[in-house]
């Protein structure tokens, strides 16, 4: 029972498909609902399972329903099943049985994990990949967040929103676009587009670069019993398997115990300069992360409270209110920001305290700059051995040693 009378019903599976020859590679689970008076919808249903508290179970018993169903497809393969997840499922210290037991899935990071807490949902992709799991980022396009978190989460699947695949094409499906073309390019991930429903879609969906597809072109969802079988040979399932998981391995080897500057200290040799410097290249990557707007991420760490001024504050609620998505990191006392800005505390002998970092990453840009004090001291004059680049994948590997820092 979910709460207010409704209840689960069963899961219907629907086809995805390899769309240059039609054969399907794999289903995404769909868990449908129903009350007294008929069908009620996925979105209802959750809605009133996390009104009534109950989102966690609910969750568990529909992730258990979809594994037990999926079963009787029979040779089912790894990966082959797509499963969505809500984020307080993710957020447990252990997972449903129907995570930790059987074949592995691909997850689909929904839209409501996205933004509320990066470094814990970093720390749950990083367990998931640990059991097997394979990661699709879920409606790429609905949210500009999506866009902001792709390099950072490195999804083996990246779903486009329907909506791109269905509306006349726009500045927005071209930005998109080019982040796909980015991403897929430096990552060999798969991109599926779903919401497929006639040929010009799926003209538009392969303009788009997927290869993947879903939708009632292809198949309604449907009852495992009516689902249509995956019509890949042994040895092409063995391929598909092999490319969605691709990326796991490199995805998940994040270095927790080492701090930004350490991780990048470590690829290039630190120069030296005086504050005053740094704090001028600390506001020009502040700029980079206002003109990626929404699709932005800005980290910063603060060594000493009296860092975080009025003029700080006032540029990093700007930038909050451009929708960058804002993690700032101070010792001793959270700075306070208002959300959606999210506000970590380092404890005074974490070797995070030693730091300075500002790292930007954007569909198109990325930059870090991260020291250490020379000799630390309150002279505004003190000098830092510091390192700025613009590797995007040295700046990735920071930002997720950033916020996974301290993390299980």
């Amino acid at each position: 029972m979910v709460s207010g009378g409704i209840d689960i019903v069963g899961t219907a599976f629907q086809p995805i498909v390899e769309i240059s020859s039609g054969r399907v590679v794999a289903h995404e689970a769909l868990s449908r609902f129903a009350d007294g008076d008929g069908t009620v919808t996925p979105d209802v249903a959750f809605s009133e399972a996390y009104a009534s508290g109950r989102i966690e179970s609910v969750d568990a018993d529909c992730l258990e329903r979809a594994v037990d169903e999926a079963g009787s497809f029979g040779g089912r393969d790894a990966h082959e099943l797509f499963l969505n997840v809500e984020p307080p499922t993710l957020w447990r210290r252990e997972l449903p049985a129907a995570l930790r037991h059987g074949l592995p899935v691909t997850i689909e990071i929904t839209e409501r994990a996205l933004g509320q807490d990066t470094g814990r949902l970093l720390g749950a992709i990083r367990r998931l990949r640990e059991l097997g799991h394979a990661i699709a980022v879920d409606d790429l396009g609905a949210e500009p967040a999506t866009l902001a978190l792709l390099p950072l989460i490195a999804p083996d699947v990246i779903k486009l929103d329907m909506g791109l695949i269905r509306q006349q094409p726009d500045r927005h499906a071209a930005r998109i676009m080019t982040a796909i073309a980015d991403y897929a390019g430096r990552s060999e991930a798969l991109v599926l587009a779903e919401g497929i429903e006639n040929e010009r879609h799926e003209v538009m969906a392969r303009a788009l670069g997927a290869t993947l597809g879903q939708g009632w072109h292809y198949g309604r969802p449907a009852p495992a019993s009516a689902a249509a079988p995956v019509a890949t040979s042994r040895e092409e399932r063995t391929e598909w398997r092999a490319q969605v998981s691709r990326s796991a391995a490199a995805a998940a080897a994040v270095d927790t115990s080492a701090t930004p500057f350490e991780l990048v200290a470590a690829a290039i040799e630190p120069r030296r300069a005086e504050r005053g410097l740094l704090l001028q290249v600390s506001r020009f990557l502040e700029e980079r992360a206002a003109a990626g707007g929404d699709t932005a991420v800005l980290l910063a760490t603060f060594q000493r409270d009296a860092n975080v001024t009025p003029g700080t504050r006032a540029r990093y609620e700007w930038l909050v209110d451009r929708g960058c998505l804002l993690t700032v990191f101070t010792v001793g006392e959270s700075a306070g920001l208002p959300a959606p800005a999210q506000n970590r505390v380092i404890a005074d002998d974490d070797r995070l305290a030693a730091e300075w970092d500002v790292i930007v990453l954007t569909a198109d840009h990325a930059a870090a700059l991260t020291a250490r004090e020379v000799g630390p001291s309150e002279h505004p004059g003190s000098e830092y051995d510091f390192v700025l680049t613009t590797d995007r994948e040295l700046v990735t590997r920071a930002a997720r040693a950033l916020l996974t820092s301290g993390r299980g």
